[in-house]
């Protein structure tokens, strides 16, 4: 018996070891078909007793070893997707499930801490998910955006404003819904999920550079107010940024209410050298400058109303009014002339006011249909009130000019926009149709008088589809834009075909490729067609052309980008043809009364050709703690007139470094000058630099940011090469140096949350289309 014991605790031993067994698959995006690595596995009895616990390795694989024989369920956690439970009855060998692929979610994150801000490479868009550290050091949804750096982005320090590379447009949505830029600072951190960045959109976005759409929870009953307050405080410049939001739920709706007051109050000097080529004679002018005021205000209010039947409809009516007052103009100025062909100076006076109101409502409707089908309306109606006036006067020895033009405006704007889009087993449907019909009257008062009367319309269908073949996605569309105008007697009608196509190559979870080709077209500015002719100065006459014809604009982009865990990089590249672009052109014509002047008219010249080119690096040595970006540039530009041709290219480098420790944050952003040629004139635009610290708690935030604390001075120049009147323009002032902006927040929550229906569209017009005498 002493002998039989050990051998029978060793034979059970031996048979215990045999009855262990292995659980492996494989865990991928249901979308890319791409591995997703770091999947958070737990493996549990079916009483949920916790088990065993794995992650996925980089090619998505996973593996449970020395498993006993039973009955488990598998879950499945991955932050951004569908947590998903796989039922295993009876396991009594080795098993491979095979693949298993998950679904982005909408998911809230009340039991998922996000330690390090995660990037999921979609096959349209990228999925990224703030770390907690991100989301504490945030008090609105801007500087929530600022913190994570994206690539192309670029959120102006001084103004908010927010752009892509090369200047494209961005649309801001929240759950689908186009907005503005104040209902994006409303919006409180912790209740973003993620922000989905479509760099690359589609038709459905129209001639959006960028989307930036935050996904943001929905939640019960009750209420929030928010405030952010942005007021320089060195008395240097009279600069502020304050917003103030409120909303309430009960049951079913959503009230909101959002204001805004932006202020702008700087002193700055302007400075000109123009030179004009007469046929016999070369006259040139410089102009010195006194320093002048500018002064802008803008109040802009916002009352929305949602009702939403979760997974069945969302109605939405908003009314809007945007007022802005410029009592003093960034063309104002007080200058001295000194002219070549006179010893004796020349006293210049310029003032200019605008002023205008514009009132809209919106009226939108999604109707969630069967078999994943979605319906959208939306109607806006838009009535434009506006009014500038410019005095200009020259004063010397001989003689003297004055000139003063009122200039009263109404327009009228209606736009509609129908969308359906089909999700089908094979790819997905979109298909669209946009109308937008304005009618404006302008009546010009003063030295020249008249009543111009502008009607004008625009229709776009188009539909596009979405599939996947293997490992590429593949996106037609097919569009078609009519552009129609009518001005007195005059009437201009055209047909544009707008094909589409995109090709996405998703490498890996961490590595993709896209190639977008695309036709588009642009409308010439309302204020370019006038049919009325406006006195600059002693010999220059700014002239509308009814006559102009839209654009159409062949445009190629390549993207290819890594990202893995502390590292990231981008190349992307643009390159744009515009046929018969609008662009100034200078003549030297004998006027109604028979004395020459020099004419600037915008027409339709021969071509313009642009390359826009940015590589972007970022590094994460620390987690989300330090954050470092570097994105340098190259621009190219080739600008084909009637009668001149002009090349330009430039580099260009943007950086920033930000660093995040518990409640306090700080930061660093430098950008070079972002400079533009068009036609035969070359903008060389502002470059500037920040330095920020906050302290941010979950109801209230405190910062400091000084602006351009390095420089000398602020300026902006403009030069034409025209050949006739060739000039240099430049402003500058001292006063941007080393000023400082004090910021406070405040977030106040009541009661429990309710659901905000997704709003997906919305359309706006802000085109008074009213021509200036002012120098451009």
């Amino acid at each position: 018996m002493r002998l039989y014991f050990p051998l029978i605790f060793l034979l059970s031993g031996v048979c215990s070891l045999a009855a262990q067994i292995k659980i492996s698959g494989i865990i991928t995006d249901s979308e890319t078909n791409n591995p997703i690595e770091y999947s958070n596995l737990a493996l549990l009895r079916n009483d949920s007793t916790f088990v065993n616990g794995t992650s996925s390795d980089s090619i998505g694989f996973f593996v449970f070893d020395n498993i006993p024989h039973g009955n488990y369920i598998i879950s499945v956690s991955v932050v951004g997707y569908e947590k998903v439970y796989i039922p295993l009855n009876e396991v009594n060998q080795d098993i491979n499930i095979g693949v298993l692929s998950l679904k982005a979610s909408n998911f809230t994150l009340k039991d998922i801490t996000v330690t390090a801000n995660a990037v999921i490479q979609k096959v349209d868009r990228k999925l990224i998910i703030p770390s907690k550290a991100q989301i504490r050091v945030s008090d609105n949804g801007l500087t929530l955006l600022r913190n994570l750096q994206l690539s192309r982005l670029i959120i102006n320090p001084i103004d908010n404003s927010i752009s892509t590379l090369g200047n494209g447009a961005v649309q801001l949505r929240i759950n689908g819904v186009l907005v503005n830029i104040q209902e994006i600072v409303a919006l409180q951190p912790d209740n973003v999920i993620r922000i989905e960045y479509h760099d690359d959109p589609g038709m459905r976005y129209g001639k959006a550079g960028a989307v930036i759409d935050y996904i943001v929870r929905r939640k019960d009953t009750g209420g929030s107010i928010s405030t952010l307050l942005a007021n320089e405080i060195t008395g240097k410049n009279d600069w502020g940024e304050n917003y103030l939001s409120g909303k309430i739920n009960h049951k079913k709706s959503e009230f909101s209410i959002n204001t805004y007051w932006r202020r702008r109050g700087i002193e700055w000097t302007r400075e000109n050298e123009e030179t004009f080529i007469f046929p016999n004679e070369t006259l040139v002018r410089k102009e010195i400058g006194e320093p002048t005021k500018l002064k802008d205000n803008s109040y802009n209010l916002a009352l929305n109303y949602n009702l939403n039947e979760p997974d069945k409809y969302v109605f939405n009516l908003r009314f809007r009014n945007n007022y802005q007052d410029i009592p003093n103009s960034r063309n104002d100025r007080n200058s001295t002339i000194y002219s070549s062909d006179n010893t004796l100076p020349i006293s210049v006076s310029e003032h200019s006011t605008w002023l205008n109101n514009t009132p809209s409502i919106d009226l939108y409707y999604q109707r969630n249909l069967k078999k994943d089908r979605i319906f959208i309306l939306n109607i806006v109606g838009i009535y434009l009130d506006s009014r500038s006036t410019r005095k200009y006067t020259e004063k010397g020895a001989d003689n003297s000019l004055d000139i003063y033009s009122c200039v009263n405006g109404d327009k009228y704007s209606f736009i509609g926009e129908a969308i359906y889009e089909h999700i089908l087993p094979a790819g997905k449907l979109s298909t669209g149709l946009k109308h937008s019909q304005s009618y404006t009257q302008n009546e010009y008062t003063g030295n020249y008088s008249n009543t111009v009367n502008l009607r004008t319309a625009e229709t776009f269908a188009y539909a596009e589809y979405m599939v996947k073949i293997k490992e590429i996605t593949y996106v037609a569309g097919i569009g078609m834009t009519r552009t129609y105008n009518n001005q007195e007697d005059r009437s201009y009608e055209k047909y544009i075909l707008r094909p589409n196509i995109r090709v996405i190559y998703n490498i890996n979870s961490n590595a993709y490729i896209r190639y977008n080709g695309f036709i588009t077209s642009d409308s010439p500015s309302l204020s370019d067609m006038n049919d009325i002719q406006m006195q600059i100065d002693s010999f220059q006459i700014r002239r509308g052309n009814p006559e102009l014809k839209t654009v159409t604009s062949y445009i190629q982009t390549l993207n290819t980008g890594y990202n893995k865990g502390a590292c990231s990089a981008e190349l992307f590249v643009r390159y744009s043809y515009d046929h018969k672009p609008t662009m100034e052109q200078i003549t030297y014509e004998p006027t109604e009364n028979g004395d020459f002047k020099f004419f600037r008219t915008v027409v339709n010249q021969k071509g313009y050709h642009k390359l826009y080119s940015s590589l972007y690096l970022k590094l994460k040595p620390w987690k989300d703690y330090v954050s470092i970006s570097l994105t340098p540039g190259y621009n190219y530009y080739i600008s084909n007139g009637n009668n001149f041709r002009h090349t330009y290219s430039y580099w260009r480098l943007n950086t920033s470094i930000y660093g995040i420790y518990k409640k306090w944050s700080a930061g660093f952003e430098g950008y070079t000058r972002w400079n533009d040629f068009n036609g035969e004139t070359k903008v060389l635009g502002e470059k500037y630099h920040t330095l920020n610290i906050k302290y941010t708690t979950p109801k209230w935030s405190l910062g400091l940011r000084s602006v351009n604390p390095f420089s000398t001075y602020y300026d902006q120049k403009v030069i034409n090469y025209s050949k006739l009147l060739p000039s240099i323009s430049h402003v500058y002032t001292d006063n941007m140096k080393g000023s400082f902006i004090l910021t406070f927040s405040a977030n106040i929550k009541f009661g429990r949350q309710f659901k905000t229906g997704e709003k997906r569209l919305e359309n706006d017009d802000s085109d008074a289309g009213i021509m200036s005498g002012s120098k451009r």
